[in-house]
């Protein structure tokens, strides 16, 4: 009889969902100094957010819905209510103050 080097309990069934890294690294928050200024920047997917929700990006100043890749940012001295939702090239850019 062979050797069984699984743990009890281990199965190789489907009903496991297949890892989503885009969903892994989605939310990941991280604090950034622009300026002297430090923001809390959380990266996001945008697949979570209701379907007609709509955010103007202070970047750019164009609107996105959902389905698009963008970083939320707010100051870290600030309340999170103060969150702007910024392209991910637009947030690079960009080197002033939120209010």
């Amino acid at each position: 009889m062979g050797r069984n080097n699984k743990p009890k309990g281990f199965s190789r069934g489907d009903d496991e969902e297949p890892m989503d890294i885009a969903r892994l690294r989605d939310g990941i928050k991280k604090t950034v100094f622009k300026n002297g200024i430090e923001f809390s920047v959380q990266t996001t997917s945008g697949k979570t957010a209701d379907g007609d929700k709509l955010w103007k990006c202070p970047g750019c100043h164009l609107s996105f819905g959902p389905g698009i890749s963008h970083v939320v940012v707010w100051e870290s001295a600030l309340d999170v209510s103060t969150r702007r939702h910024f392209h991910n090239v637009c947030w690079q850019k960009y080197q002033g103050r939120l209010l």
